[in-house]
């Protein structure tokens, strides 16, 4: 951490935006990544200031990239750049643009949980609520060079994104028809079912949402 004039350590600082409009999604990423992230971060979250409530198509996508670096700046004018960014979506809208325009390490859900899968043996499947996502999730994946390494994107339908049991079976059956080692479960609305769906899964569940947290928090240490 950075050392105060008085010889104190002054607490890394980490912006999470959230690229929907919903205040309640924010209050819920805010909750994790003060979790995650632990007392010595301090966390600041931030909502969109115009696009969509839930981000579901690629409209509100497209809309989203453009509120991120919004609000992203608006923050930082307020109360200075952040020591790193964390776009809280499962699929980086804004992305580029934003690593564009700050110096600080800005981290995607998407990205981080797709490299950290990556990083392990073996193919990997890709789950989601949203049939546009998922083609959203396989643009990008292609862009990053990961597409050979994923078995499958899958979108879970809304009814399993509300039940961690019939979620968990979801997965299961799509990792045993593609012969996925592990899967990336992501999206902010399904961060309350997350802890609930790892237990008993019988492949390794990664959380992109405290993977990237994780991984913005390492990067801006580094570049302290």
């Amino acid at each position: 951490m950075m050392e105060r004039p008085d010889g104190t350590q002054a607490p890394l600082r980490l912006m999470v935006i959230n690229p929907n409009t919903s205040d309640a999604i924010t209050a819920r990423i805010q909750a994790l990544a003060e979790d995650e992230a632990g007392p010595d971060v301090a966390v600041t979250a931030v909502t969109a200031r115009f696009g969509a409530p839930y981000i579901s198509d690629r409209a509100g996508a497209a809309i989203a990239a453009d509120a991120v670096l919004d609000v992203a700046k608006a923050a930082s004018q307020e109360s200075g750049v952040p020591d790193a960014i964390v776009i809280a979506c499962f699929g980086d809208p804004g992305l580029d643009a934003l690593q564009a325009a700050f110096a600080c390490p800005v981290v995607g859900f998407a990205e981080a949980g797709l490299r950290a899968a990556a990083a392990e043996p073996g193919p990997f499947m890709v789950a989601t609520n949203g049939e546009a996502w998922c083609d959203m999730l396989s643009e990008l994946a292609g862009t990053i060079g990961l597409s050979d390494r994923i078995s499958s994107f899958l979108s879970i339908g809304d009814a399993a994104a509300r039940d961690a049991e019939l979620c968990r079976a979801v997965i299961t059956e799509e990792a045993e028809r593609t012969g996925a080692a592990r899967v990336v479960l992501g999206g902010a609305g399904l961060i309350p079912i997350l802890a609930d769906v790892a237990t008993n899964l019988p492949l390794p569940l990664i959380d992109p949402h405290r993977t990237a947290i994780r991984k913005a928090i390492a990067l801006a240490q580094a570049a302290r």
